[in-house]
């Protein structure tokens, strides 16, 4: 039997679906791709706009996450983002229970950077585009994973080994929450400079050159290869307590971002600070070369002690390689609480 269509519209196989008719279609493996096509044919878009439209909503990605202290969760975007290193970075430091020493003491700040060694080798490694990975990120955060990690850092010994680790200058973030419970986490890179310098006609639009995020080793999982993502180090950061929003957050600066995620939540969630409190405090580095950088703030005697356990410790007087912070954290009343880096040109407003 056919249709006037010319078509045989009869399902002679069990099936959940059936065959949908109209002057305009969008065909596709994710059903909110295929409404956002839609949208945009019923707004007077044609056929190659739904495609841009659909093809955006379909890169749309569900954050990796992990537990941190008692009751909250980590949130991180996945790979090809660096994410993965704050992810296991929180899982290891978990395990070792830093909050049983005082805050900024030589032995709390030790297991941080121990953490975040670990964290930033994993990711370095591991990290690339999705569709090439021969691995599942959730493989690297398995509880029997993270405890061997963990168990395999000494609070006695440094491990400084170089690191293989790119940057990420001329970033911008931001964090907003409302009066109902939402709160954004958004950050966004053109990556060096203005990016590759080149705009779309018309539009203004600067294309980015994280290209040299690729890795030229052969056998890399983020080696350089035609249609294939880099690995990136942009990362809005969220925290949840009972699946409700405690932190919308994150800290520019390259790699520092994730070294930066793990300082902000062993102050807030495992500490108690304030955002502002958090985002003033003094900060640690983990430098491509080993060497771990100390903001001024900190105690000579914890750089001292820091050393003596095989750091390489160097003060660092320039705030910018610390990163900018800005974060908003949910109160047990249900406002929100707003802090900003003084390190950046940055604010924080709430009413």
């Amino acid at each position: 039997m056919s249709s006037a269509r010319g078509i045989d519209p009869s399902q002679p196989y069990a099936s959940a679906r059936s065959p949908v008719i109209g002057r305009n279609a969008v065909a596709t493996s994710q059903p909110l791709a295929v409404q956002a096509g839609i949208r945009v044919l019923r707004a007077g878009g044609n056929a190659v706009d739904a495609a841009i439209a659909t093809a955006i909503t379909l890169a749309v990605v569900e954050p990796n996450n992990n537990s941190f202290g008692s009751d909250a969760r980590l949130h991180e975007l996945p790979p090809n983002g660096q994410g993965l290193g704050a992810l296991m970075a929180a899982g290891v430091l978990a395990r070792l229970e830093s909050d049983r020493f005082p805050l900024d003491s030589a032995d709390a700040v030790h297991l941080q950077i121990e953490a975040s060694r670990i964290g930033i080798r994993h990711a370095f490694s591991h990290v690339a585009d999705p569709d090439h990975l021969p691995w599942d990120p959730a493989e690297l955060l398995a509880p029997e994973y993270l405890d061997a990690l963990a168990a395999g850092i000494s609070l006695q010994r440094a491990d400084p080994r170089p690191l293989q680790t790119p940057t990420s200058p001329d970033t911008v973030y931001l964090s907003c929450a409302d009066a109902d419970g939402m709160a954004v986490s958004f950050i966004q890179s053109n990556y060096r400079g203005f990016g590759a310098g080149v705009l779309v006609p018309g539009t203004g639009i600067a294309l980015h050159n994280r290209g040299e995020g690729f890795s030229l080793e052969p056998g890399h999982p983020n080696q350089v290869g035609p249609g294939k993502r880099p690995y990136h180090t942009i990362i809005p950061g969220f925290a949840t307590r009972s699946d409700d929003a405690l932190l919308a957050f994150g800290v520019m600066g390259g790699h520092m971002q994730h070294q930066g995620h793990l300082q902000m939540l062993e102050r807030i969630v495992l500490r108690g600070q304030n955002p502002q409190a958090a985002c003033d405090a003094p900060r640690w580095h983990i430098r491509e070369d080993g060497r771990v950088a100390l903001e001024s703030g900190f105690d000579p005697a914890v750089a001292a002690e820091l050393a003596r356990r095989g750091h390489e410790v160097k003060r660092e007087p320039a705030e910018h390689m610390f990163g900018g912070a800005q974060i908003i954290q949910r109160l047990a009343d249900g406002a929100w609480c707003a802090g900003s880096d003084h390190r950046k040109e940055g604010h924080a407003a709430a009413f």
